[in-house]
């Protein structure tokens, strides 16, 4: 779809940056966005990479990775829809994403949005603010990785999915990665990935429906061992 035919705001998808934004904050956003669809497996942004874009996520899960020159690889984050990708002050995206799950989004140039960022108050507040939460959970993730047991590290990454997908109190959690996925975000190897969804079995806190999806059997014990606080 091309920026044409946005007609914002009801056409523009529910994110947090753009919240409180009026007809004439919105206007010049959308003559800018185009909506672009992506299949599972492709990369929409190469390490490295000349930064040209700033992306919404409209549907669909994405996954943020980075690699360094050896080829060891850190999954840093996955992406959800109302997440935003790209919004970066470099010149070079210092990070990959690649698609998990056919998604589409909402395609800004960056040098532009950046211009509107500046030029209005209401969306620079809500750029900083959505900045800080994902510091927040930057945080948070070091700290568990850093302090958590290799089960307690699974909780924490259950209990995130869980919470984006479908709110604290849904049973099931559907896990579209993969388990090398779940090992190189969580710095385990595959192995210890594996006796850790073990464990939560054995202790009652989920029931492994598939190889992607979990059922959470005792939300508040996992939540427990998921705390960072």
């Amino acid at each position: 779809m091309s920026s044409a035919a946005l007609k914002p705001p009801e056409t523009f998808f529910h994110s947090k940056l753009f919240r409180g934004l009026g007809h004439e904050e919105l206007a010049p956003l959308a003559a800018i966005c185009q909506r672009r669809r992506i299949p599972s497996g492709e990369q929409l942004i190469r390490q490295y990479s000349a930064a040209q874009h700033v992306y919404v996520v409209v549907a669909g899960t994405l996954m943020i990775e980075r690699l360094s020159r050896s080829g060891r690889r850190q999954v840093i984050a996955f992406s959800y829809p109302g997440d935003y990708i790209g919004f970066t002050n470099t010149e070079d995206y210092e990070y990959s994403v690649v698609c998990l799950r056919e998604a589409e989004l909402q395609v800004f140039p960056r040098r532009e949005f950046l211009t509107l960022v500046d030029r209005f108050p209401t969306l620079k507040a809500n750029a900083r603010q959505v900045g800080g939460n994902v510091l927040a959970q930057t945080l948070d993730q070091l700290f568990a990785l850093g302090q958590k047991k290799a089960h307690e590290r699974l909780c924490f990454l259950l209990a995130q999915i869980g919470r984006r997908q479908c709110g604290a109190h849904n049973a099931d959690i559907e896990l579209i990665m993969s388990r090398q996925d779940i090992a190189d975000y969580l710095g385990l190897t595959i192995e210890t990935v594996s006796r850790a969804f073990a464990r939560l079995k054995a202790m009652q806190l989920v029931e492994i429906v598939s190889a992607h999806r979990i059922r959470v059997l005792d939300r508040s014990v996992l939540e427990e061992l998921a705390s960072v606080q």
